[in-house]
């Protein structure tokens, strides 16, 4: 009789329990297009339906287009586009947040550059960024700036990066301060690798330049950290090749000219061959005076010839009044034609003209040439001695 009741329990319960799963659910009624978990009685969004609230997300709150939202989808790597609803949002306001960005473009250009990272982030992320600002002092600003540029290394190793700082300052010879520039300069660089990269080509260029001494060579990648990364084969040695057959240059010579602007060596030999022969033509020099030309401003091969050169040309014309005179003026001074239009040429101008100083092709090389402290040096000492006929620059 007892076996007999415990049975008929068990099998009421099982009936009870069997009736009320088929009973529809209010949860089921409310979130219709959630499925339950066969494991569970939770209820979550299939892939379907991530998919589609993470690209609503991306285009209506971060405005990505179809393309880029499809782009997105890297065959091989995580995808964020499958990520559970709301924790994409979720992680995009954390990075926001912590790299303060500051608008949907900022946050735009991470999400679509490292999609990836979003799709996995982890906790070395918050400790590689914490990391790279503890060792650079970077500021906000700075630390932002320098993802937005190189938004690659957000998926970098902190170990490599710190093997790659140790070695820059070491091999460098760099301060904490000088370290911190060149990195700012080229963030990129600490994606490169240092025994692959790095130090092959930086041998390369110790043996290329080979007059130049080791305090030097570091002074030319401080001023342009970016010829780490080029390529020796395929850009710098067709680049000095180039460069010292087309002006007849020495290995003395070259060194001199690479010491004193590295940074044209980032464009192209076409880039150069076209400024040379508007600098040619335009200036009426011949092969020999070119290079002496080159050779004293090499940093003119950094110029845009309509929005650098020939407005520069046409403002010394128009100051003196004499286009053969104003070619003389600059083909003696090339780095004249380097020097801001607005910043220094055209606002020094106008005040020699208020202070009523003399303007000649003399007064003209001194509005270009001197330094901002020695510039306001030179005109408070023509304005403060204006009543002894003074009314040249000294």
């Amino acid at each position: 009789m007892s076996f007999s009741i415990t049975l008929f329990s068990v099998v009421l319960v099982a009936v009870v329990c069997a009736a009320a799963f088929q009973q529809p659910s209010r949860r089921c009624h409310h979130v219709k297009k959630y499925r339950r978990h066969p494991s569970t009685t939770l209820f979550y969004a299939t892939k379907d339906e991530c998919i589609a609230a993470n690209k609503k997300y991306l285009s209506r709150r971060l405005g990505l287009t179809k393309d880029q939202i499809q782009r997105l989808q890297t065959d091989g790597l995580p995808n964020i586009l499958t990520l559970e609803d709301g924790v994409l949002e979720e992680r995009v306001d954390w990075l926001k947040k912590r790299l303060k960005l500051k608008n949907k473009s900022q946050i735009r250009k991470i999400v679509q550059h490292q999609p990836h990272v979003l799709a996995k982030l982890s906790s070395n992320l918050a400790q590689k960024i914490d990391y790279l600002q503890t060792r650079l002092r970077l500021n906000d600003d700075s630390l932002r700036k320098m993802f937005l540029e190189a938004p690659h290394l957000i998926p970098c190793s902190t170990e490599n990066m710190e093997e790659t700082l140790n070695w820059l300052q070491t091999r460098l010879r760099l301060d904490d301060r000088q370290l911190t520039k060149l990195i700012c300069r080229a963030p990129y660089t600490l994606g490169c690798s240092v025994s692959e990269n790095l130090e092959p080509t930086l041998d390369w260029i110790q043996r290329r330049l080979h007059t130049l001494d080791e305090f030097t060579i570091s002074r030319v990648v401080q001023k342009m950290p970016r010829i780490l990364h080029l390529s020796i084969e395929a850009n710098l040695e067709p680049k000095f090749d180039w460069i010292q057959h087309q002006f007849n240059l020495d290995d003395d010579e070259l060194g001199k000219m690479v010491q004193r602007s590295p940074t044209f060596l980032g464009l192209s030999i076409d880039t150069w061959e076209v400024k040379l022969d508007w600098i040619e033509r335009r200036l009426d020099l011949t092969d020999q005076d070119l290079s002496k030309f080159i050779l004293k401003a090499p940093s003119i091969l950094n110029c845009n010839i309509k929005a650098n050169l020939d407005l520069t040309l046409d403002f010394y014309i128009d100051a003196l009044g004499n286009e053969r005179e104003a070619v003389r003026l600059v083909t003696k001074n090339p780095s004249l034609l380097a020097y801001s239009l607005e910043k220094r040429l055209k606002p020094r101008l106008q005040e020699t003209r208020d202070a009523g100083i003399l303007i000649d092709a003399g007064c003209l090389r001194r509005i270009g040439q001197y330094t901002d402290d020695y510039w306001k040096m030179a005109l408070s000492f023509v304005r403060d001695h204006q009543e002894l006929g003074i009314i040249a620059l000294p």
